[in-house]
């Protein structure tokens, strides 16, 4: 008996350790700001990338460069004077903001997400049109997608506790955005959403998750020639940038 007492508590003194460190790491934490709220990107047309030099840019930048540029979207375009005699009034943005929400039931948490685009115009072969401009295409009536791909860090992973801190793989978040007719002949199509993380993927926005969300270049896709984002072909219309006058 003296033999198994000596054998069993260290046994069990070592199953307890274990049974701790399990517990200790699955409510680990993990780093994160104070906050990183809102986040407000501008939109730049979206153009192919150079593959086939025939220039170099100008120093300090001289990189090689092709010319002409080759606009990516082969369904939707803004006004500008130089390249097709309408007015430059297209403008683009996206707002994301984080809504804290009341700790405790009901869940109310969430990501507001806001997007708009004016000045939207269809290029030739597009059929989802609507008003016709004085110059260059019609009104872009059908649809337009932001998407970014995201890593997510937070407290909502399976394990032990069913609350694990981890990190997800890298994945997309798609959010689709009607486009509508202006009435005036000199501006194209505004294409604007106000919606939440919750409203695209209900319950991806929980209570007390401590969510921290590393967000990839946004880019906004065309639907393509019929206009409707669940069909292909679709191309980039624009990407988070700056536009330099």
């Amino acid at each position: 008996m003296a033999l198994k007492a000596r054998i069993l508590v260290p046994v069990m003194a070592a199953t307890l350790i274990l049974t701790l460190l399990a517990a200790e790491i699955a409510s680990a934490t993990h780093p994160r700001p104070r906050g990183a709220t809102p986040m407000r990107l501008s939109m730049a047309i979206a153009f192919n990338e150079c593959t086939s030099p025939n220039r170099t840019h100008g120093a300090p930048l001289a990189f090689p460069s092709c010319s002409p540029p080759v606009q990516s979207s082969s369904s939707v375009t803004v006004g500008t004077p130089d390249a097709n005699g309408a007015t430059a009034n297209g403008i683009g943005s996206i707002r994301i903001a984080v809504d804290p929400g009341v700790p405790g039931p009901p869940e109310d948490s969430d990501v507001i997400l806001v997007g708009n685009a004016t000045d939207i115009r269809c290029k030739a072969g597009t059929v989802s049109c609507g008003s016709a401009n004085s110059a260059d295409g019609a009104d872009y009536t059908g649809e337009l997608e932001g998407n970014a791909q995201i890593r997510i860090t937070d407290h909502d992973n399976g394990g032990t506790s069913g609350a694990d801190p981890g990190t997800v793989v890298d994945i997309p978040f798609p959010v689709i955005t009607p486009c509508s007719s202006t009435a005036s002949t000199g501006i194209g199509a505004t294409c604007a959403i106000t919606t939440s993380a919750n409203a695209v993927v209900p319950g991806s926005v929980k209570d007390t998750k401590r969510g921290n969300v590393e967000i990839g270049q946004v880019f906004v896709t065309d639907g393509g020639p019929d206009g409707v984002i669940a069909t292909t072909p679709n191309t980039d219309f624009s990407r988070q940038g700056i536009f330099i006058p």
